[in-house]
């Protein structure tokens, strides 16, 4: 959960009668008796929190404020120290009064936090500027805060998970030798033939609206599989171009992109022209020995090991992940909670950010992209729900079982990732502090931890192996 997990606030857990029944804390009293608060709890997890400073306090902090101005401004035509209050009200007072203001609003609202232990989901967003400061009168303001949800959850420690069987089948590796081929092939001119699937032509185009040119391109590279030239997306290009040789014209009907490079021709329907210039076919080497030893491989046999303890390795990955998985879906059986919305909306919104570049990345047409995102809607709400849950779930094993990242740790995963990146780890280190991603890594390192705990106290059976294949019966519905 490290690029996507939510920051829990700071102090002590909320009491649980605090957060079994909505109440209404009657105004009162504080440390100081120049402002009051009441907290209201207005559902799960949201609170608001109501504040008044007393005009009193107010007008003495405006007093010191312009006491200090006075003794450090300098206005023309006044010594040092002795200009009139006037003249500093009628050049700093609405300076003076938005400091007053937000010096107040951080001080008591931090105050009435602490005192009530409310533990923020989210930091508290305070706009400042629409809280009003009238003269004479005290300072009023309410804020509304997500707290961290209350729950209990027990029986975590002994869960039964099934972990699958990790093999590697000779088909895997066949497989996996023929990706090898392909990430070492390369794109090469072929002197004729007609454009396949999977090959690039590059096309010189133009675009015909009522018979008159609006648009040429040359050196236009087509991606067959994605309907896009030249990186614009042209609906039919494929169908279009299949099986049209080196040199060949063909014309069809396309409405001009709303991303069209000349805007007043966006939307519009041209006969677009494209003729294939030359092709590129891609090209993988033959799985020879002479190959296998000449990316240093004593032979095809070596080369297959190799693939094969790498497959293996990332089975065993998989099965660990599916172990954490499983032991995930039943902590969320143990206990259920509500979460804070704002939390679940923050996620919602950097997961559908996501979706969106990997959408536009793909070719997918813009006016298209929206479409897409929003089909996914209740999936997407759904799974920033559950990890929202784990997120909170995992925070409150690691404080049942005193689960920590210690500064040693700390130093030992920024040198772990200086090293991957051939940095100096000072260097990760200021970066990650002045993004302000340190509490994350450390956030992220604490809910690793708690899976390792949770993996270590778990009963892990290994699954059953899969019936042979020759055994297995076709099923009526199963579409193959």
């Amino acid at each position: 959960m490290a690029d996507e997990s939510p920051q829990a606030g700071q102090g002590e857990p909320e009491p649980q009668a605090a957060a079994a029944q909505a109440e209404t804390a009657p105004p009162e009293e504080l440390e100081e008796p120049s402002y009051t608060a009441s907290v209201e709890e207005t559902g799960p997890c949201t609170r608001t929190v109501k504040i008044e400073v007393a005009q009193e306090r107010v007008q003495d902090e405006v007093e010191k404020s312009y006491e200090e101005l006075r003794k450090t401004v300098f206005v023309k035509g006044f010594r040092p120290g002795h200009i009139p209050r006037h003249v500093l009200e009628r050049r700093f007072g609405e300076q003076v009064r938005d400091s007053v203001k937000q010096s107040l609003v951080d001080e008591t609202f931090e105050k009435v936090v602490e005192k009530h232990t409310l533990r923020l989901a989210m930091p508290a967003e305070i706009k400042h500027g629409e809280i009003p400061l009238e003269a004479g009168k005290p300072l009023a303001f309410e804020v509304k805060v997500e707290v961290v949800p209350q729950f209990t959850i027990d029986n975590y420690k002994g869960l039964t998970v099934e972990r699958p069987r990790v093999e590697v089948s000779p088909e895997q590796v066949d497989r996996a030798v023929e990706g090898f081929r392909l990430r070492h092939g390369d794109y090469r001119k072929v002197e004729e033939g007609e454009a396949g699937e999977r090959d690039i032509p590059v096309c010189h185009a133009a675009a015909l609206h009522d018979g008159q040119e609006v648009w040429r391109g040359t050196d236009l590279g087509a991606v067959l599989t994605a309907d896009t030239l030249g990186g614009m997306h042209v609906p039919g290009l494929k169908d279009a171009l299949l099986g049209v040789k080196i040199g060949e014209t063909k014309t069809f009907r396309v409405t001009l992109p709303a991303d069209f490079k000349v805007e007043e021709h966006r939307g519009k329907e041209v006969d677009l022209e494209v003729t294939i210039d030359e092709l590129r076919r891609f090209e993988a080497p033959e799985a020879t020995v002479e190959w296998a030893r000449s990316l240093r491989f004593d032979s095809l046999e070596d080369l297959r090991d190799e693939l094969q303890d790498e497959l293996r390795r990332q089975a065993e990955q998989d099965a660990d992940d599916a172990v954490q998985e499983r032991i995930a879906e039943q902590l969320l059986h143990l206990t259920d909670f509500d979460v804070p919305e704002g939390m679940v909306d923050r996620i919602v919104a950097r997961t559908k950010d996501r979706q969106r570049v990997s959408l536009l990345y793909r070719g997918v047409p813009r006016e298209e992209i929206d479409k897409a995102v929003e089909r996914f809607d209740k999936q997407t709400r759904e799974n920033s729900v559950r990890q929202c849950k784990l997120y909170f779930i995992y925070e409150r094993l690691a404080e049942l079982e005193k689960l920590f990242v210690t500064e040693d740790e700390l130093t030992q995963r920024i040198q772990a990732i200086a090293l991957n990146y051939r940095r100096r780890p000072e260097e990760v280190y200021n970066e990650l502090e002045t993004q302000g991603r340190l509490s994350s890594l450390r956030q992220q390192m604490r809910e690793e931890k708690v899976r390792d705990f949770l993996v270590q106290h778990a009963n892990i059976a290994e699954a059953a192996a899969a019936a042979p294949a020759a055994a297995a019966k076709p099923s009526d519905d199963s579409g193959t």
